[in-house]
């Protein structure tokens, strides 16, 4: 009787300690639906910024993929610096510029995402490149990190991480997808590009239209005669193309002006046009050296915007409001469930 006395008496070492883990636990509870509360209203102060860095919050969510509202923040914070530090750049307004952030960063999901799928990735050697370039604008690197560090509120490592790898990222994925077998493409995503050279002859107010458009035809009568193609485009071509036979390399549509892409993408592979073709620039002796299928990236990539479950959770403007029906809308004030880093989840009570 006495022994089932002991097993029935409260241990107050064991009450007190789960007496304060319960009250520790209801605190930050309370913490996080307050935190939480506050990035759903684009708060941008420490306490929601930690809160939202503790729990791993996000802002939007493609795919299931997390747009982190830490990195919206940092983001936004970003732009409106540089156009407080630009003048000169008309600055678009604060809904312009949220709009601008959550569209690269939903975009930066998809590219990354897609990258895998096609396995490209970035390379040090292509890093190390984009890096010369953009320090080449500068006198030197210690110059560049202080315009950096001004305009933008990064270092040389921040912005190559933030800007340099996702544009390397994109590039790489624009020529994977263009490089694609067209048989392993859906038909949607196909475009037609050309291969071909030209002769400029430059109209000026200096100089008689006619007078310019007779020297054209003399030289595009010789190409008809038999005379070499590249050999008159380094006599008389008026443009950087004359150093290399004229050649123009491969081009879609909306990439010419469209008197010269209407006379380009009408000729076969091979074919010289018989006339000249006349464009602001002046007069043109065209020929089109071959014709391809290859992938168009940018309708891919529309279409994978169009096709992907985008859901913008704090109360801003949604850019994507065009692609969605009424019925996928998604309202800013539903339940938020905390994902930890640690991927455990528990659900915060409003």
């Amino acid at each position: 009787m006495e022994e089932k006395k002991k097993t029935q008496e409260v241990n107050p070492v064991k009450m007190f300690t789960y007496g304060v883990v319960s009250i520790l636990v209801v605190g930050l509870l309370i913490t996080a639906g307050v935190g939480i509360k506050e990035t759903k209203k684009v708060s941008q102060s420490g306490f929601a910024l930690s809160v939202a860095k503790v729990l791993n919050l996000p802002a939007a969510k493609v795919n299931g993929m997390k747009v982190l509202y830490t990195e919206y923040i940092e983001d936004v914070k970003t732009l409106n610096n540089f156009y407080e530090k630009t003048p000169e750049v008309p600055s678009p307004g604060e809904d312009e510029i949220s709009n601008q952030v959550i569209s690269r960063l939903v975009a930066n999901k998809l590219i990354a995402k897609n990258a895998k799928e096609y396995n490209v990735e970035i390379d040090d050697e292509g890093l190390e490149e984009f890096k010369q370039t953009l320090l080449s604008q500068f006198p030197d690197e210690e110059t560049a990190e202080t315009e950096l560090m001004d305009k933008y509120g990064w270092n040389l490592d921040k912005y190559m991480k933030k800007v340099g790898e996702p544009i390397l990222l994109e590039q790489k994925l624009q020529e994977a997808f263009a490089n694609e077998e067209a048989e392993n493409l859906d038909e949607k995503y196909l475009t037609e590009e050309i291969s071909a050279r030209h002769i400029l002859f430059l109209t000026s107010e200096d100089e008689n239209n006619e007078v310019v458009k007779e020297r054209a035809q003399g030289v595009l009568q010789r190409i008809k005669d038999g005379e070499d193609f590249a050999t008159l485009a380094a006599e008389y071509g008026s443009d950087g193309t004359k150093d290399t036979g004229g050649d123009l390399g491969w081009f879609g549509r909306s990439e010419m002006v469209p008197e010269f892409e209407n006379a380009v993408f009408a000729l076969e592979a091979g074919e010289l046009k018989e006339e000249l073709v006349q464009t602001a620039y002046g007069f043109h002796i065209v020929q089109v050296m071959e014709k391809r299928q290859t992938g168009d990236y940018f309708a891919f990539m529309d279409d994978q915007f169009k096709n992907a479950d985008i859901k913008i959770l704090i109360d801003i403007p949604n850019p994507f409001a065009d692609l969605l029906s009424e019925e996928e809308v998604i309202e800013v004030d539903e339940p938020i469930v905390i994902e930890t880093e640690e991927d455990s989840v528990e659900e915060v009570v409003e």
